[in-house]
């Protein structure tokens, strides 16, 4: 029994300085179909991020979110590039960036199990790249190699399907 007693106490102790990402790849992939309203509304409705702030950059209106959980300002989405086809459909691309790597390497992990085919791999002089690929989406994961942050993008493809 007094084994149990001091374990409950070390536990606890322990779970303190745990916490979780903010949000998951699926949502990540989810929010990039999204225009910048509707993507304001989901994240304000998660309690997870707030709006930063937003500017117009080059005729796009950015927006920019940090994260409010247990770790405030290591994460940050920014949404607003885009890029229209001539056939008036928008092609949205969204940025995820954290300065705990634990949060981009379980990005990759997610990645792999939405399915998505890894098409490169490698390294340049600052960071670890994976660019992972399927109909719909690029992604393209970046890790510093000294392990201080990293960054996910996320880009909407055309959709090239026979009717």
């Amino acid at each position: 029994m007094k084994k149990y007693l001091l374990f409950l106490p070390v536990m606890l102790l322990c779970s303190l300085k745990m916490y979780g990402q903010s949000i998951k790849f699926t949502d990540l992939v989810f929010l990039t179909t999204l225009t910048n309203d509707a993507v304001y509304s989901n994240l304000l409705q998660s309690n997870a991020f707030r709006q930063d702030y937003s500017e117009n950059v080059n005729g796009l209106q950015m927006e920019y979110f940090k994260s409010i959980g247990a770790k405030p300002n290591s994460e940050r989405i920014i949404v607003g590039r885009y890029s229209r086809l001539y056939n008036g459909t928008v092609l949205r691309t969204l940025d995820y960036t954290s300065t705990d790597p634990q949060n981009i390497l379980n990005m990759l992990s997610q990645a792999k199990r939405y399915g998505l085919e890894l098409k490169f791999r490698g390294v340049d002089n600052s960071n670890n790249i994976y660019i992972y690929d399927n109909s719909f989406y690029q992604v393209s994961i970046y890790l510093r190699r000294d392990q201080t942050s990293g960054l996910v993008e996320i880009k909407q493809k055309e959709y090239l399907g026979f009717d």
